[in-house]
């Protein structure tokens, strides 16, 4: 790899960093795209592989900041690991046996379908559900206490479909969980993208065992260092705008990159 080509992955990574974990993901519906277009002869599979090596660096770099912070519940992580675990390797042995182009279309689907709802719903309703459902109390480390109640059966029918297809895809997921987060688990947005961090991280650690135990790597590992690089850089960045910045904004920055990335994968994949 050339000098020039190591610094333009390392300048990429750090933007996809900044972004990803403002938003609460992992990147890998920034990184997947790229790897798709860099490797154009890789599978699916070793696509995914390397995605989910930047996922799991980055979500879990994140969630050890967060974990610090005592901003995590991990009691609302857990359960949803029950369901999104499973269902995330059901979606890994899918993508293992995808031909690259239907791989491509249908990353470029669910994308574009986020996308299309979070412009339909810019900003959701978390904290009007009252007392129903599953009652948590946090305290962070500053001393703060949040109460709020998440309704169980449909955050785990939610996470389980939302946990094997976006493992299908190559990507921890984070967009998807950081909306389950605060819109169906009724989490305060600052609660709920910390979550959306260790639950991705979590995804992504159980589809790099998969994939690595089937040796699906490739080319597109060589292309995990510098991009990792970048990305770390990024991340205390990333984390402050995510602690700023409100809903409606941080939904308008992912619609906006969803779409932009649907589009340029559907064009690349025909």
């Amino acid at each position: 790899m050339e000098p020039l080509e190591i610094v333009v992955l390392i300048a990429a990574g750090a933007a996809i960093g900044v972004y990803a974990t403002a938003v609460g993901a992992g990147g890998g519906f920034l990184f997947a795209p790229l790897l798709l277009w860099r490797h154009a002869d890789a599978a699916p599979a070793e696509i995914a592989l390397a995605s989910m090596c930047l996922v799991l660096a980055s979500s879990g770099f994140s969630t050890f900041r967060m974990a610090r912070a005592k901003r995590i519940d991990f009691g609302a992580v857990g359960m949803i690991a029950v369901v999104a675990v499973p269902a995330a390797l059901i979606g890994a042995l899918g993508t293992a046996s995808l031909p690259r182009e239907v791989f491509a279309i249908g990353f470029a689907a669910i994308l574009a379908g986020l996308a299309a709802y979070l412009v339909w719903r810019p900003s959701g309703d978390a904290g009007t559900l009252g007392r129903r459902g599953w009652r948590r109390l946090l305290r962070d480390r500053e001393g703060d206490r949040y109460i709020y109640w998440i309704p169980v059966r449909r955050t785990l029918l939610a996470t389980g479909a939302v946990g094997m297809f976006t493992a299908l895809a190559g990507i921890g997921g984070g967009p998807f969980f950081s909306l389950i987060a605060v819109r169906i688990m009724r989490m305060p947005v600052w609660l709920g993208v910390p979550v959306s961090y260790a639950i991705v991280a979590v995804i992504a650690a159980v589809v790099i065992i998969f994939h690595t135990a089937g040796q699906q790597w490739g080319e597109p590992l060589e292309d995990v260092p510098p991009l990792l690089v970048g990305a770390l850089l990024a991340n205390p960045l990333g984390l402050r705008v995510a602690a700023v910045a409100n809903e409606r904004g941080l939904t308008r920055l992912l619609a906006a990159a969803l779409l932009i990335v649907a589009v340029f994968t559907a064009v690349q994949a025909v």
